[in-house]
């Protein structure tokens, strides 16, 4: 089953480092019901003006969440019920995804900004067209920050399960939500893939590692 909903113009509260709290509206076939949707340190809660509607998702049952695209804030439970936000274009995303990826158990495809010890211009390629950026390794993750905020990703080291170089041209990241490959515009720095490569598969300290 899913569930669409339409966000309109937003309301903190007190603390977006706390929760996010917004208005929005639930998109209906005949009619939209307003209400208010809440994120915090326990659910995703959605609850009507009228009072006949609440939606909790606990946040320890998120299998997936999805909040790259402001226009398509995806939560997916363990029972394949997915929840679908649209949020304007202004919304906070950035701030979302680092709340989310701090509660969440279960991966989050999103971005915010993090610290980076190597960068390469890169560019991703889609069913039509694509977005150039820069594919940036730090010591928490791997990011592609996109000049097209949509396409830009944050990966944490503990959500990556695989990350590859199929050619010296190519750099692909592989989590269990997504395969995301980037075509390199330049060389990687010296020691940038032996570096993200000991992070992901946890070789930091020992000795004898191959990286491929």
């Amino acid at each position: 089953m899913k569930l669409l909903f339409f966000i309109v113009p937003m309301v903190f509260a007190a603390s977006a480092a706390d929760n996010f709290e917004l208005e929005v509206s639930r998109s209906r076939i005949l009619s939209h019901q307003l209400g208010t949707l809440r994120v915090d340190a326990q659910a995703v809660t959605f609850q009507s003006r009228d009072g006949k509607t609440r939606i909790t998702i606990p946040l320890r049952d998120l299998r997936e969440a999805a909040v790259a695209d402001p226009r398509a804030l995806r939560f997916e439970t363990y029972d394949r019920r997915e929840q679908v936000f649209r949020a304007r274009s202004d919304a906070p995303v950035e701030e979302l995804a680092k709340f989310l990826t701090a509660h969440v158990h279960r991966p989050v495809v999103g971005h915010y900004p993090e610290g980076a010890r190597f960068r390469a211009a890169a560019y991703h390629r889609r069913a039509l067209g694509g977005t150039s950026g820069m594919l940036e390794i730090g010591d928490d993750g791997i990011q592609f920050v996109s000049e097209k905020p949509v396409d830009s990703r944050t990966w944490l080291y503990r959500d990556i399960e695989t990350i590859g170089r199929p050619d010296s041209y190519r750099f692909r990241v592989t989590t269990n939500r997504e395969t995301y490959v980037l075509e390199l515009k330049e060389d990687l720095p010296a020691g940038a893939y032996e570096f993200a490569w000991n992070k992901v598969y946890r070789l930091e300290g020992r000795t004898g590692g191959a990286v491929p």
